[in-house]
């Protein structure tokens, strides 16, 4: 059965971007393809939410809608639960979690979230043995502003927020003075300004901040489109909406900042998305649609913690409990083997115990083991892009930031997390100019950012110039002549719709192979070796099949992922000699193995037989029955 389903449409109006206020029908089929909606135009929160609802609704067996919460603006935060296990609470398998556009300005993240969707739905051996739960849209209040007008973009719900602290909130925003829809910038000429104008009188041209080591004298002030509302001599400082979302997660959450609200998940979208992730276990990674690239560009390790970890001073109270010096330093490595001659045998601690328990502070960095892993992926992801004919040179990806949701997920779920950004502008090289065009931007262009002249360079040949704007008069009230121009938002992280299906298709399946180096526990095999009266050796050989270990070093040192644990059925036929029913493996690398093993002993003659259960909270599990009889017996693959 199919439903028609509104969409707007965009044209090109006067070489700039204009959402049209006309809408038009597309037909949409549930459950028949990974594009229902049509991926030849961006999709609006309200049409997001009502193919989520028929999605759900067209595939009751294996889809489940989970309402996760209501933003300030009155957009409801949907999750699409896909696989076998949506009608269980409790699940067995492990599950995916696609998290996309957390900060509500990346339009592309939420088609790809709509097109892995799409096919899951049509696909069912790549959901027949995992649970996925996709997140589409995660500031639906800051995604609804790419289809409204004036063309802005802001990354801040609509909670009101009185940035500027004045005795009014939210009374100075942007305005669109031009009349053109579009939300650029204004520049004055100044005596204190610090930007120059690099461009050939008449012609479009960019903007530089001067260099005093250069000799240069700054010419203008710039300042967002807009009027100064509430005369306190600033622009635009205080306008409609409150906080980034994308940037409320806990780990490194930016303190004091204008858009990350007054603390860490202080906002409903973003704090009980959370707990719903927290509520399940069996969460084995997840994968981020924005603005970041882990995949093209491993998560960064250049961020400088507070801690020196080769210079510490352990705090007086500590030290004279641990007959310990607090004058002096100690590496990290000293306070390590100091506190394991002082433990209980058996007793495990680790770097993150003892940061935290002489109040060290989070750790900022991926750890070195994880590297291995996320630079290994990035080669084999770039001969993916190569081979889907997506290899061409383009801009480097954003940084992830202070805060975000990957960041998070990384170092306090400890799982293997990963982003995609799916497009930036083709960088610009000296191949991809014309014949003539390299002189011409030297002197219209000296200096400029090579982002910025990358970013020009895609608006004049794919944009008809509509990505950037060029610089024209106007008599603003209060500061005189000025003039407007600069890129129109959203050049630089959303390619044009007709470009949209072949990014996807081409990038998306992607997270299918990076499913399949998830870790995968099982037993091996078993060998049982009789010892006389009645005693056994049971041994057992737990295997990790996949690529990633259970868990990342991040996740050892943040003790989040519950060990594997073998489990031998209770019974009162035997009873452990050495050995506990509950015996736990901290780890298992990557295609890696590690034993278990017991003492039994038998109270009654003949044979036996011993249940015995290998689980895990996200990495799979197994059982076998070990006989015991008065001969040595092997199972599996085990030599």
């Amino acid at each position: 059965m199919k439903q028609k389903k509104i969409a707007p449409w965009f044209r090109a109006a006067g070489l700039i971007w204009l959402i049209s206020l006309g809408m038009t029908t597309i037909t949409m089929s549930m459950g028949a393809g990974p594009n229902p909606l049509g991926f030849d135009a961006y999709h609006s929160p309200t049409q997001v939410n009502k193919y989520l609802e028929t999605a759900a609704g067209s595939n009751e067996k294996i889809t489940k809608l989970h309402k996760i919460a209501v933003s300030p603006g009155g957009r409801d935060l949907y999750l699409l639960e896909i696989g076998p296990e949506t009608d269980r609470a409790k699940k067995t398998l492990p599950a995916i979690f696609v998290a996309a556009n957390m900060e509500g300005v990346v339009p592309i993240a939420t088609e790809a979230a709509l097109y892995l969707a799409g096919l899951l739905l049509e696909q069912p051996e790549v959901r027949k043995d995992k649970t996925w739960y996709i997140l589409p849209i995660g500031n639906p209040d800051a995604a609804a502003r790419y289809f409204q007008k004036p063309l802005v973009m802001d990354a801040r719900n609509n909670r009101p927020y009185n940035d500027d602290m004045d005795d009014r909130t939210d009374e100075d925003g942007v305005e669109d003075l031009d009349g053109n829809g579009i939300i650029t910038l204004m520049r004055v000429k100044d005596p204190e300004g610090q930007w120059l104008a690099l461009q050939v009188p008449g012609e479009t041209g960019l903007m530089k901040q001067a260099d005093w080591s250069k000799g240069e004298k700054g010419v203008y002030k710039l300042y967002t489109e807009g009027v100064d509302n509430d005369n306190d001599g600033q622009y635009n400082e205080d306008g409609p909406g409150g906080v980034d979302t994308g940037v409320t997660f806990p780990h490194l959450f930016p303190f004091f900042t204008p858009t990350a609200g007054p603390w860490a998940l202080s906002e409903d979208e973003s704090y009980n998305l959370v707990k719903f992730i927290v509520e399940r276990p069996e969460i084995a990674m997840t994968v981020c649609f924005g603005e970041t690239n882990f995949c093209l560009v491993p998560p960064r390790g250049d961020r400088k913690s507070g801690v020196d970890l080769s210079r510490i001073k352990v705090p007086e109270d500590i030290a004279r409990e641990n007959q310990l010096d607090p004058d002096r330093t100690y590496t990290m490595a000293e306070l390590m083997e100091i506190a394991r001659k002082r433990m209980p045998a058996g007793t495990e601690i680790n770097e993150t115990m003892m940061a935290n328990f002489l109040g060290l502070g989070a750790e900022v960095n991926p750890l070195p083991e994880d590297l291995k892993f996320y630079n290994e992926i990035s080669q084999q992801y770039k001969e993916f892009l190569k081979a889907n004919n997506l290899a061409d040179k383009r801009l480097e990806p954003a940084a992830d930031k202070d805060g975000s949701f990957e960041l998070w997920s990384y170092y306090h779920l400890g799982i293997p997390t990963f982003a995609l950004d799916l497009w930036t502008p083709p960088e610009l090289t000296e191949a991809s100019k014309e014949p003539g065009e390299k002189e011409k931007n030297e002197v219209k262009n000296q200096g400029a950012d090579p982002r910025e002249k990358a970013l020009l360079d895609f608006s004049t040949k794919q944009l008809g110039g509509g990505g950037f704007i060029a610089w024209k008069p106007f008599k603003h009230p209060t500061l005189g002549e000025v003039e407007i121009g600069g890129f129109a938002p959203y050049t630089a992280n959303t390619p044009p719709p007709r470009m949209l299906e072949n990014l996807l298709k081409g990038q998306v399946p992607w997270v299918f192979e990076l499913v399949k180096k998830l870790p995968a526990v099982r037993i091996a095999g078993t060998e049982v070796k009789p010892m006389g009266n009645g005693l056994y050796r049971v041994k057992v050989w737990i295997e990790n099949t996949g690529y990633l270990p259970y868990p990342t070093a991040m996740g050892k040192r943040n003790n989040r992922i519950l060990p594997a644990a073998a489990l031998l059925a209770e019974k009162n036929n035997y009873k452990i000699i050495e050995g506990k029913k509950r015996t736990l493996i901290s780890e298992i690398p990557g295609h890696g193995v590690k034993m278990a093993q017991w003492i039994l002993q038998v109270a009654t003659e003949g044979p036996l037989t011993v249940d015995l259960e290998v689980f895990t909270p996200n990495a799979g599990r197994g059982r076998v029955e070990i006989r015991l009889e008065n001969k040595t017996t092997k199972s599996g693959g085990v030599k």
